[in-house]
């Protein structure tokens, strides 16, 4: 796209692109993009919500045969089409969801092409029609975006993927995405630590890149109603329970926690990757009666179960932003977690106020030990939830936020003297955690 879109005033029609978004088989897939479209929603006439949905196809050559077939009459040509008709969501925007059948074999730029294939062939012209398109995730939505959009349009990418490194070791992905970078009139990444990963792949494009971190809904989100005792003995895990999330140090941590303490309890909340391990380790440790595993909830259910335990715990080896640490402190309930890329944005100067940052490492006395310094600031009074709480809302709430994108969308002239829309942590210190795979 070579030629820069004009300001608008007023934008009619605001097109939205995701691989990620609530769905029968994936309900709680793609939250947070539902709630950055809140976040600006306001400000549109309109607003198109496009959902290619993938669709694995089987390893086996009959049955893929039979998922092309079934493929074909679901979003392929449009002769002998089934059409595919986009419903009104809660909120009325216009979603619309088509399958997208990718090969099981991990091929980003082939599943970016496939995606960009199956959201055309239902596009009345093979065009997205709106003044601006925002596409999430850059192999994915961002190439959509890109590809799709009407001339004219202003064409925002939003990238979050916590597995960008393996996207961008691909070289036709990388090839790709290089593409998408050239081609989108602003790139923002929801982190610094993502926007130095990109740049260490990309270094011609690193001026382009921009931070704007994910919106957060406060308001659905209310403080604990019983009092804090500071004691912090219900501890609390939600999200993926695998390796890079750092689940069996968690367990292993709290084996040698309540051996201290035989009143503490742990509750892991989330899909497994291996289903039975965390409950063969809990079990081999010995610590099975005092962990509760739960499988995922909606997110709405989430600020319920921070009101029920007194500690949120995200031992993760690499994130690019935390949304539940930041979900955390908005339910009033403390957290401790690692320096692994988003945290230690999103609680820049909260730390002693909000809770205690650990370094990423493979030692479980890492957490137990963070867990006890914690503790005694804890009960000696130390944490102030509230502040924490009002000062994270100015940085990552809806009005905060959707302020900044409609910056970035042009509705709104950003602030004078400022190179690119940017709220909440700054620049963290050198030496930081970029991520497996990034390039310095």
């Amino acid at each position: 796209m070579s030629e820069e879109p004009q300001r608008h005033a007023e934008a009619g029609r605001l097109a939205v692109v995701t691989p990620w978004y609530p769905s029968l088989n994936r309900p709680f897939a793609g939250s947070f993009v539902r709630t950055m479209t809140a976040a600006v929603a306001d400000r549109f006439g309109s607003v198109g919500l496009y959902h290619p949905e993938d669709w694995r196809r089987p390893d086996d050559p009959a049955e893929a045969e039979l998922a092309g077939r079934a493929f074909a009459r679901l979003a392929g040509p449009a002769t002998g089409r089934v059409p595919v008709e986009p419903r009104t969501t809660a909120e009325g925007w216009e979603l619309t969801r088509v399958p997208a059948v990718i090969r099981t074999k991990r091929n980003y730029a082939d599943w970016g092409r496939t995606h960009e294939e199956a959201l055309r062939a239902v596009l009345p012209g093979g065009v997205i029609d709106a003044d601006v398109v925002h596409g999430h995730v850059g192999t994915y939505g961002g190439w959509c975006a890109v590809r799709l959009a009407r001339p004219g349009a202003r064409v925002v990418v939003t990238e979050h993927a916590a597995f960008l490194d393996r996207v961008l070791d691909q070289p036709a992905a990388l090839a790709m995405y290089d593409e998408v970078l050239e081609r989108a009139h602003v790139f923002l990444c929801v982190g610094d630590a993502l926007r130095r990963q990109i740049a260490g792949y990309l270094p011609h494009h690193a001026e382009k890149l921009r931070v704007l971190p994910n919106a957060v809904d406060f308001d659905a989100r209310a403080m604990r109603e019983e009092p804090f005792d500071g004691r912090l003995r219900r501890l609390l895990y939600v999200g993926a329970l695998n390796e890079r999330k750092g689940t069996a140090k968690l367990l292993r941590a709290f084996a040698a926690l309540l051996a201290e303490d035989p009143e503490l309890t742990l509750t892991l909340v989330g899909p497994e990757d291996a289903p039975g391990e965390a409950a063969r380790l809990a079990g081999e440790l010995g610590v099975a009666g005092r962990v509760e595993l739960l499988p995922p909830v909606p997110p709405q259910a989430v600020p319920g179960l921070l009101h029920r335990h007194d500690l949120l715990v995200h031992p993760s080896s690499w994130e690019t932003f935390g949304m539940t640490v930041i979900e955390a402190v908005a339910a009033g309930t403390p957290v401790l977690a690692t320096r692994c890329g988003g945290p230690e944005e999103t609680l820049a100067g909260l730390e002693g106020t909000a809770g205690e940052l650990i370094e990423v490492d493979e030692d479980p006395r890492v957490i137990a030990d963070g867990y006890r310094r914690l503790r005694a600031r804890s009960e000696s009074g130390g944490l102030d939830l509230a502040e924490a709480r009002s000062r994270l809302a100015a940085r990552y709430g809806l009005p905060a936020v959707g302020a900044a994108l409609a910056g970035v969308y042009g509705l709104d002239e950003p602030p004078a003297g400022e190179p690119a829309p940017r709220i909440g942590a700054p620049e963290p210190a050198a030496g930081s955690v970029v991520g497996a795979g990034a390039r310095q």
